[in-house]
């Protein structure tokens, strides 16, 4: 049994009598990247600010690397990078300036600045913005900016709020490369986002926050199963069966429909048999003389989940 870095148990919090967070646990593995998804409002911000240390009042246990983060402050502060919806830096500041400032308060040593900030700044491609101000940062620079304080001190726990809003498709891009990059490495990612694309394209596992509460949390496969929506088979043809059509070979294994060029996605009813509707699939398709490139199970689609998800909530 893997020891779980992060270990939230029975986590509720309250503000001016009203529950912003209602017995929340969820626990998140070494190396594992946890995407926190739920409407605004859900109780996502809150949580990440118990897990940074920011806020203090709360019930339930909270613990990263075993410590606990109320009764080892200075552990877990040492184990944790954070960026918040909005970092604080002094904007009259240089960016290199801003960076080794918030290094040497959070008592990164004066060589491990001087190493890593240059190479941080490579990496997120802000070396040309060095002696810029913080000021005359564009949004997205600044995001970047806020990732990469997160960062100097090499922490085993990256805790992100929102960090890939208001970035353009290029620079989405590289903080998606960087966050696995930060993987590989060994670091552990709880971020949270409400652009779900985002977070399906690098979450090992999510967990969906609504009304304070932790509805589910798994992979996308087993939130799919979950939140009830049906297996489905993707099929793409390199060649169509002749003389009869694919819809009418397959028409009783399941709901068939173009899906995107020369791919179709056929909807198993509930309770059916997925290795033998495969079976039957290619078995049909090969007699009929068409040819199958690509067959399998589809990739459920993060929106379509959560779309579900508050549909039956609602209900």
């Amino acid at each position: 049994m893997v020891t779980p870095l992060v270990r939230v148990v029975g986590l509720s919090k309250r503000y001016d009598g009203q529950a912003v967070l209602s017995d929340v646990s969820f626990d998140i593995e070494p190396g594992e990247i946890f995407g926190y998804i739920g409407p605004n409002g859900a109780g996502k911000t809150t949580t990440l600010k118990i897990l940074a240390g920011l806020v203090t009042r709360f019930d339930g246990e909270v613990t990263v690397g075993g410590a606990n983060v109320l009764g080892d402050r200075a552990r877990t502060h040492a184990m944790i990078g954070f960026l918040p919806q909005s970092a604080g830096f002094q904007t009259w500041r240089t960016v290199e300036s801003a960076l080794d400032s918030l290094g040497a308060l959070s008592g990164v040593p004066a060589e491990t600045r001087a190493r890593r900030i240059p190479a941080l700044l490579e990496r997120f491609e802000l070396a040309g913005a060095r002696t810029k101000k913080v000021k005359e940062l564009s949004g997205g620079m600044a995001q970047k900016l806020g990732l990469i304080q997160a960062l100097l001190h090499e922490p085993k726990l990256l805790v992100l709020d929102e960090p890939l809003e208001g970035l353009d498709p290029p620079s989405r891009n590289l903080l998606k490369d960087i966050l696995r990059e930060r993987q590989r490495a060994g670091t552990t990612v709880l971020f949270s986002s409400h652009i779900l694309s985002d977070v399906e394209d690098v979450a090992d596992r999510v967990g969906v926050l609504t009304g304070g509460k932790l509805a589910a949390t798994g992979s996308i496969r087993e939130l799919m199963t979950a939140f009830g929506l049906p297996h489905a088979i993707d099929v793409e043809l390199a060649r169509l069966p002749e003389p009869v059509p694919f819809l009418e070979l397959v028409g009783d294994v399941g709901g068939a429909s173009p899906h995107k060029r020369d791919q179709w996605r056929i909807v198993l009813p509930d309770g059916a048999d997925v290795d033998r509707a495969i079976h039957a699939i290619i078995e049909r398709t090969l007699a009929g003389g068409g040819r199958i490139r690509a067959i399998g199970l589809a990739e459920p689609d993060l929106d379509e989940l959560f779309g579900n998800y508050i549909k039956r909530g609602r209900a």
